[in-house]
């Protein structure tokens, strides 16, 4: 189906789809969900994003050691401009992220703030809008010193977990994979 074989309302769907994708990828960075993110690629698919140059499936080996070392993550996509072509889409995103890593020379925690826009170029294959290859552009990072001030008093239930122990899967999918996994 090309752009100019959809309907607007057609339109508006795999936009939605392609979207959703997007978050998905989020939400498994923030919840350190592996199946999850490996869910946002075709197999196939091509990644380069800071250092790296592969295949998605290696990424989500490397992003998953990554954020399994942070002991907090935040990553928010906003922003998502897409366009048909012929039977692809292309898409560019905004994203910010956070993570709480040890330092590599002192082992001291620090906040690593970056952020800067995913290129992705989407495929349906079987009905379903997948990426196909990805580039990470950086637009900024920032490393400072780790402050605990901002969780003084919260309950542990109050804080965010990582998949499965996290609420969204325990009272809220319970027995389910999240939207998009099978």
């Amino acid at each position: 189906m090309t752009s100019l074989d959809r309907t607007p309302l057609e339109g508006l769907l795999d936009k939605q789809a392609i979207t959703e994708v997007l978050y998905r990828y989020a939400r498994a960075c923030d919840r350190a969900d592996e199946t999850l993110m490996r869910g946002c690629f075709h197999p196939g698919s091509i990644h380069r994003h800071g250092r790296y140059q592969g295949t998605s499936t290696e990424f989500v080996t490397l992003a998953m050691t990554i954020i399994r070392t942070a002991t907090r993550t935040k990553h928010l996509v906003t922003n998502p401009l897409i366009e048909f072509e012929g039977g692809a889409a292309l898409s560019e995103c905004h994203y910010l992220a956070y993570h709480r890593i040890p330092n590599a020379e002192t082992g001291a925690e620090e906040d690593n703030f970056s952020g800067g826009r995913y290129l992705d170029r989407f495929e349906r294959r079987g009905g379903v809008w997948k990426i196909a290859e990805r580039v990470g552009l950086l637009d900024f990072e920032r490393f400072d010193s780790a402050a605990e001030r901002n969780f003084a008093g919260l309950l542990p239930a109050q804080r965010s977990c990582r998949y499965p122990e996290d609420e969204l899967y325990t009272r809220f999918l319970p027995g389910n994979r999240p939207w998009g996994v099978a």
